[in-house]
């Protein structure tokens, strides 16, 4: 079932609206309607016994190569609701189109839920590392930007050019120890990056205790043995972690 506008934030007043543009968007992202879910089915068809003569009309301009007019859409985070053209998108979905030309609006709620806070920080973050790293704690971005800062100080270079040396220096062969020893597995309701922070700021902590770094292979394995073998410990590490991850 296709997402309502109106269900997920309350409809348009709940909204505030600017115009982005006129650009091909992912056919795949489209995922909603701002006034007619209950007449569509999950792939943007209207529900009736027979396709429309004006759906079909679409459907053949479309297969003959015809330029159509765009569709014109609201975008919240990545995913877009549709205000007009809803036969164009059925067409488009049907066809297995990728792209296809919309008048988009960018769509901010006036009362984020959690998610929409965790992807404008996303978004920032990635607008100044040029990373895309899924995180799902809100504090965690601003936790990834202070280690990129001291990376960059560490070693004399631009914050620039230490957002790929430690995304790939770093970030990805942590994350591999990480997957190694199956600790995404043993947390599944994280992210691979949610669970970085987690080993990066454990290993500040038992760091700091031992008075020396004790490096991420030996923070991981003490991370999953506390984890594990502790009864009524989960909660309270993690609790723990994200103190330090807000701090």
């Amino acid at each position: 079932m296709i997402k309502s506008l109106q269900e997920e934030y309350g409809g348009i007043g709940y909204l505030r609206l600017r115009e982005l543009g006129i650009f091909p968007i992912e056919v795949d992202k489209i995922v909603g309607s701002v006034g007619r879910p209950q007449d569509l089915d999950d792939r943007f068809r209207f529900k009736t016994p027979r396709p429309t003569q004006r759906y079909l009309a679409i459907k053949k301009a479309i297969e003959d190569g015809k330029v159509l007019p765009p569709i014109e859409v609201y975008k919240i985070r990545d995913e877009y609701y549709v205000l007009d053209g809803h036969h164009r998108v059925a067409a488009a979905k049907e066809l297995h189109q990728r792209y296809i030309d919309a008048k988009v609006i960018q769509a901010t709620p006036l009362n984020p839920k959690r998610e929409d806070i965790i992807f404008n920080y996303r978004e920032s973050f990635r607008e100044r590392t040029g990373l895309d790293i899924e995180l799902t704690e809100i504090g965690g971005y601003e936790n990834l930007i202070s280690q990129v800062s001291e990376y960059a100080k560490e070693n004399g270079i631009t914050f620039e050019e230490a957002s790929k040396k430690w995304y790939k220096e770093v970030f990805l062969p942590v994350c591999e120890m990480i997957k190694r020893e199956n600790i995404d597995r043993i947390i599944p309701d994280k992210t691979i990056g949610d669970l970085f922070i987690y080993i990066s700021t454990h290993k500040w902590y038992r760091s700091e205790e031992a008075g020396k770094d004790i490096g991420f292979k030996e923070a991981i394995k003490s991370f999953k043995r506390l984890y594990r073998n502790q009864e009524g410990f989960r909660g309270r590490l993690l609790k723990r972690l994200q103190i330090r991850i807000f701090s």
